[in-house]
């Protein structure tokens, strides 16, 4: 009975020594803390949180306490739980950072919080417009009147996809992007300003007033490019408007 007890003593002390255990231990208190602070801050109930935000939380302990072990084995330092405390801290920091920048590698920034204008943000999303296509066909777009060709081809691709009598969700989001783009070729070109809303089209038809060819509404081209088909081809609706003269008004350059 003795010689029990004294193995089972043992065996717990061999697990409160080994750095692994410490590191998962320390590890689950440090990270179950930042989840804490993430969920507080949230305006919404705890169970409508986004579990992924939580998911990333817990692959960043999993790796920390992994690393952070295995570097405990090796170097003697780490071994207390004082350097096991300090390594969970720093090393959290580092994990969450490396993931962050993966992130941002692969999807691109995360999306500014608010813009200081129509204009930037129309900016932002031909920007991205220019990184799907880069990602899904490995073409540099340049903003010439010619690379709407482009846009139209990934835009054929996409309406294949598309619902056209339930569009997906993100479609409009989809032809925000592609349609930002498409604007921005002739604001570059000729100037101009964006807005969000039009006495005609409507509130969030984002018609883009050039300064030199009236007025177009390209955000609506890519969403009857996406929902209705290839009778709506962006390029040849760009191509007309190229070429159309000022103040002229064209039933193929409305929304």
């Amino acid at each position: 009975m003795r010689q029990e007890t004294n193995w089972r003593d043992e065996r717990k002390q061999v697990s409160a020594s080994n750095p692994h255990f410490r590191a998962f231990l320390l590890g689950t208190v440090w990270f179950a803390a930042i989840a804490f602070k993430m969920v507080s801050r949230s305006t919404g109930s705890w169970a409508s949180y986004p579990p992924k935000q939580l998911i990333v939380v817990v692959v960043g302990w999993v790796i920390t306490a992994l690393v952070l072990g295995f570097l405990a084995t090796k170097f003697a330092k780490l071994r207390s739980w004082w350097g096991i405390g300090i390594g969970t801290v720093l090393g959290s920091f580092a994990v969450m950072g490396f993931m962050l920048f993966l992130v941002t590698k692969i999807y691109g920034p995360a999306p500014p919080t608010s813009f200081k204008s129509t204009d930037e943000q129309m900016v932002y999303l031909a920007d991205l417009a220019t990184q799907w296509v880069r990602k899904d066909r490995g073409i540099k777009l340049d903003y010439s009147l010619d690379s709407i060709k482009t846009i139209e081809e990934e835009l054929d691709r996409i309406s294949k996809e598309v619902n056209k009598t339930n569009p997906q969700k993100g479609t409009f989001g989809t032809a925000t992007g592609y349609g930002a783009y498409i604007g921005e070729v002739f604001r570059r070109r000729d100037g101009g300003t964006w807005s969000v809303d039009h006495a005609v089209a409507g509130p969030g038809s984002y018609p883009l007033t050039t300064k030199s060819n009236g007025t177009i509404f390209p955000v609506g081209w890519c969403w009857k490019r996406l929902t209705l088909g290839d009778e709506d081809n962006v390029y040849h609706k760009a191509l007309v408007f190229s070429e159309k003269p000022y103040g002229r008004t064209n039933s193929i350059l409305k929304e």
